[in-house]
């Protein structure tokens, strides 16, 4: 493995959002620490000089409703094996887990970080099949994700409009992305450099992951069942997210919009062209208003769809320009630093 530099203080970071999983952390903290203990032989021995530990767990906790943050401090503070360190962060209120993911992968000092969620959807047994991938390319893999092969155990419409969204991206996006894959993957430190140089403030890491490239493999796995028994991302989420996905990494709805009003120009003008003629040779017969009145009902509620694709842009550009930060960090117990620099690091990457 290559050496670490100076701003890589261990072999490993796991980085893992976490809402409202009050219930599936203790069995995935256990998963996990098994699953690193029996690869911990792949990686050099730290030196007795710099001590540094196998890996690290960051979680992040995204404004959980319920006891969440107490057992992650619980967690923290029981913790005893020097392989590994927990470090906690917690966001002032619910920002999303997009931001979450961005503040883990800021916080992620590892030479290799693996991006996990907490629920055990993705299983934690793939990650020695992705160090090892990793590793035996001496680092020239420099992502290796997982994708789900099936939509068991998700509704016939969920799964329907899944694949839709799918389809619809990759058809008018530039960046394509794969139907099943998941947030679950490897990624090489250039990668991360990579992903934090993006400053958007509206961020869809399905297809950031997907547009800064480098040489990826894919580990395919079947569906697991959700260990709390069901998703918190709900029907009205995933459409928020599915706007979020397309208008984030695609101008096509523009290019739609004008294409959509240059015909319906089109139309209205061979239309006038045919009234004028047709009133020449046979007179005002005067049809009648229904017609009338359907086609400026149409015609409305087209103008009304278009406006609303371009205030999706708008929008976006108000928000990045108003340089919020993308997340506010709470007191921290494990480090106090980087709380009181949350605010301005988060507010310096959307310069």
């Amino acid at each position: 493995m290559q050496e670490l530099d100076s701003t890589q203080t261990t072999h490993i970071s796991i980085v893992v959002p976490c809402y409202n999983e009050e219930v599936s952390l203790p069995k995935f903290l256990e998963e996990i620490t098994q699953t690193m203990r029996g690869i911990k032989s792949l990686f050099p021995q730290s030196s007795p000089q710099n001590n540094l530990p196998f890996y690290e767990i960051i979680f992040v906790n995204d404004g959980s409703r319920d006891k969440t943050l107490e057992i992650l401090r619980n967690m923290q503070d029981c913790h005893t094996d020097s392989d590994y360190t927990i470090n906690v962060y917690s966001f002032s209120r619910n920002f999303g887990k997009e931001a979450a993911i961005l503040a883990g992968l800021q916080k992620a000092k590892g030479a290799g970080v693996i991006l996990l969620d907490a629920d055990l959807q993705d299983p934690p047994s793939l990650i020695p099949q992705m160090i090892r991938i990793w590793l035996d390319s001496k680092r020239e893999i420099k992502v290796v994700y997982a994708r789900r092969t099936t939509r068991a155990g998700e509704s016939k419409i969920r799964a329907a409009l899944s694949e839709m969204f799918y389809k619809l991206s990759n058809l008018i996006s530039e960046v394509k992305i794969e139907s099943g894959v998941r947030d679950f993957r490897l990624m090489d430190r250039e990668v991360i450099d990579a992903l934090l140089e993006m400053k958007e403030y509206h961020r869809f890491s399905k297809a950031m992951f997907a547009w800064v490239g480098f040489k990826r493999q894919c580990l395919e796995y079947e569906y697991i069942p959700h260990f709390k028994g069901a998703s918190s991302w709900s029907f009205w989420k995933l459409f928020k997210y599915a706007i979020e996905g397309i208008v984030s990494f695609s101008t096509a709805p523009l290019r739609i919009a004008f294409v959509v009003g240059s015909l319906i120009s089109l139309f209205a003008f061979g239309y006038g062209i045919y009234r004028f003629v047709f009133t020449l040779l046979y007179g005002n017969l005067v049809p009648g208003y229904p017609s009338l009145i359907v086609l400026i009902s149409f015609i409305g509620g087209i103008q009304l769809m278009l406006l609303g694709v371009i205030g999706e842009y708008i929008a976006r550009i108000y928000e990045q320009v108003k340089m919020r930060p993308i997340y506010i960090l709470e007191d921290l117990k494990n480090n106090n630093t980087d709380s009181k620099k949350s605010t301005q690091s988060t507010r310096s990457s959307n310069a």
